[in-house]
């Protein structure tokens, strides 16, 4: 498959160095595992990471949004290898996004709420995101479990007759607390850690319990590799690209098209390798079909970019229903 354009050629290289007679054993290998941040619709970089390295397995961290079957905007990766994800917030927009997913050929591999041993390694899933109508952390609980919510809810409220579409990328408390009983090696969320200026400490709270060393998550981005951090080693996957499970770069990720249209409104242009990044992409709101011009206000806030956080402190997350 064609390298995509905008995307480095370096290749990774994965060899197992065998052990000198005498010595002492090598620490275990990692596994090749891929983690994919928010696709939005396009999967080219996951293909051609996955058909170039052949990873044991790529986990993809939520709002895949695929606008055809999976099959198809999967298929070399299919092909090649175990592809994992978890639902983000953009995965219950429309009907056809969801059925895609939770009905399609990777409906199985959905890691949301329980632990799977992938090529050796237990990875732990909690997607979708947290919604003050059901419970906002640290704040009070509103419905505790969606058979709560349901029996709470009007006839209006619900969706084939369960729960509403939005509320199926909605985290519960429930679906949390059981993860939470649990073990895992890594933890993969949509949701940020506390590291991160919009993130939560429940989802530390969450990956301590759980003896987790590893948290990898999407939803805000930005590409950023934390310092240790409460004795965990946290990973931001930014918009669009790919990492390895030692958090090294396979595919850089892209700027999202709302940031530059940011700077472009303040009148700071980006760098030609910036723009290098995008070139196949529209200055668009990517979650509206309708072109956002030069001078109109687009949907979203101004959001600093942060190249690295050393600090390890935690932020105060924004107390917002949704984001992304």
């Amino acid at each position: 498959m064609a390298q995509p354009n905008g995307y480095s050629s370096r290749k990774r290289r994965y060899r197992h160095q065998q052990q000198p007679a005498g010595t002492k054993p090598a620490e275990k290998r990692l596994p090749k595992i891929f983690f994919c941040g928010d696709p939005h619709g396009q999967f080219d970089q996951i293909n051609w990471a996955a058909t170039q390295f052949k990873p044991d397995a790529v986990v993809i961290l939520g709002d895949l949004q695929p606008a055809a079957p999976i099959e198809e905007v999967l298929g070399p990766a299919l092909a090649v290898t175990q592809v994992w994800w978890i639902p983000g917030n953009h995965d219950t927009d429309t009907e056809e996004i969801y059925d895609r997913l939770w009905k399609g050929p990777i409906a199985a591999h959905n890691l949301n709420g329980r632990v799977v041993n992938i090529a050796g390694v237990s990875i732990a899933g909690l997607g979708g995101v947290f919604r003050g109508q059901i419970w906002m952390p640290d704040g009070p609980v509103n419905y505790q479990s969606p058979a709560e919510f349901l029996q709470n809810a009007s006839r209006v409220n619900t969706w084939r007759g369960g729960l509403p579409r939005r509320h199926r990328s909605s985290i519960f408390p429930s679906v949390y607390q059981a993860l939470m009983r649990q073990r895992a090696d890594i933890l993969v969320t949509h949701e940020a850690a506390g590291c991160h200026k919009k993130g939560f400490e429940a989802i530390d709270r969450l990956a301590r319990a759980m003896k987790a060393k590893r948290i990898f998550h999407g939803h805000q981005h930005e590409d950023v590799t934390f310092a240790s951090y409460k004795g965990l080693r946290v990973r931001a996957v930014g918009f669009r690209g790919v990492v390895d499970i030692e958090g090294n770069v396979i595919v850089e990720a892209q700027i999202d098209p709302r940031d530059l249209l940011v700077m472009q409104q303040a009148g700071m242009e980006p760098s030609p390798e910036v723009f290098d990044t995008i070139d196949r992409m529209p200055v668009v709101d990517i979650f509206s079909s309708h072109p956002v011009r030069r001078g109109e206000k687009g949907p979203f806030r101004d959001r600093r970019r942060d190249e690295s956080r050393k600090d390890g402190r935690a932020r105060q997350p924004r107390r917002s229903k949704d984001r992304k």
